[in-house]
């Protein structure tokens, strides 16, 4: 007996046919609609043969970026009307990053966000980051310096964590905080400060959301608190005072960093609690002290651990009074480990976060002085 057994469908597809979409740009449009901007990898414009022959040189190879804007009344809509203007199907899955203009981020998430959840061809791997003061269609539009298409360029500043004070999320880390009911968010944030050269404008802090919403920014300094208590801290760099010269710096590299978070009530009141233990190196000293020994030390790792507090005081103080935003997710943990009590505070959690106590606890250490003990301006000294 033979059976007649269905196949799968193909989805085989000539690359050539394609607008692959590395970046995309969303707004709100004057008229109220979604405005929607979309970067394409273009043609190949020289073959390295090609450009050798005609330059001289090794270079002159890549693709240019191609960009195209629409409008439509849903995001699906503004895709749809956007097609005419390009010779390809739209390709998404190697969408990179997701800029979002600022009037758009004010109004909500909830305006757009249902299309990346439910389009199949779009990866939720991408970066997401608010255009902070402008709009998300300047920065795709802006001329890369370093990589032959913004959105790439953009992608891999986000992705700069030696600089520490960048906050990189994914679409589906996004997509998981908006299914938490009391869940605030933050995402990286972009200043382009009316520049249109990408390498002049600013990617640091971050852009805080409320249900949604965006309510405001947070600066390098809190950005750089909020990756040290969300665990998110890979590497940065803390200038502090020179412990034996008044006015001089000493730059400490952290290499090393674990946060952990607590939750707890007493008495109606909630009480939370930031642990973070850090290491780094000694990179950078102004002056000629001599910094090896175990006191001095011991001072530069008390200095960082005040530095680390303050920073994500000043977080916690800004996310608490003046967004109302529980941005690191406490209300899940105290989910987790406090269920009957969280049951019974659940529909005043925003007063009751405001209000919470919170202490913060540095633990910091100093592994290493770098290639030299002594100062260089010391030893410069003692050598001449």
């Amino acid at each position: 007996m033979m059976l007649s057994l269905g196949g799968c469908k193909n989805n085989n597809r000539d690359i050539n046919s394609l607008a692959v979409v590395t970046a995309i740009g969303i707004d709100k449009a004057a008229d109220g609609k979604i405005e929607f901007t979309v970067q394409i990898i273009g043609p190949t414009q020289k073959s390295e043969s090609q450009a050798q022959m005609s330059s001289g040189s090794s270079g002159g190879g890549g693709n240019k970026a191609i960009s195209a804007t629409s409008e439509g009344s849903t995001t699906f809509e503004a895709v749809r009307n956007i097609i005419p203007k390009l010779s390809k199907k739209i390709y998404f899955s190697h969408l990179q990053v997701l800029v979002i203009g600022e009037d758009l981020a004010k109004e909500g998430l909830d305006q757009f966000w249902d299309f990346f959840e439910r389009d199949h061809e779009v990866s939720r791997q991408f970066r997401v980051i608010v255009a902070k003061g402008g709009t998300a269609k300047s920065i795709i539009e802006a001329t890369p310096m370093i990589e032959q298409l913004s959105g790439v360029e953009i992608t891999d500043t986000i992705d700069n964590a030696a600089y520490g004070k960048n906050i990189k999320i994914r679409g589906y880390e996004v997509s998981e905080l908006l299914s938490e009911p009391l869940a605030g968010l933050v995402t990286g944030a972009i200043d382009s400060g009316g520049a249109k050269i990408l390498t002049d404008m600013q990617v640091e802090g971050g852009a805080v959301f409320k249900n949604a919403r965006l309510v405001g920014y947070l600066d390098d300094e809190e950005a750089r608190g909020y990756l040290f208590a969300s665990n998110k801290m890979k590497s940065t760099i803390l200038t502090i005072a020179n412990p034996c010269e008044r006015g001089n710096l000493v730059s400490i590299e952290v290499i090393d960093s674990s946060g952990k978070l607590k939750t707890d009530i007493k008495n109606g009141k909630l009480r939370f609690t930031v642990e973070i233990k850090a290491s780094g190196n000694i990179v950078d000293e102004q002056g000629s002290a001599d910094l090896s020994s175990v006191e001095n030390v011991k001072k530069l790792e008390q200095e960082s651990e005040v530095l680390i507090s303050s920073n994500i005081k000043a977080l916690l103080e800004k996310s608490q009074k003046t967004f109302g935003s529980d941005i690191l997710n406490f209300s899940d943990l105290f989910y987790k480990h406090h269920y009957k009590d969280y049951q019974k505070i659940v529909g005043s959690w925003d007063k009751l976060y405001e209000d919470a106590d919170i202490d913060v606890k540095v633990q910091f250490t100093i592994k290493r002085s770098g290639m030299i003990t002594k100062p260089a301006y010391e030893q410069s000294i003692s050598n001449g």
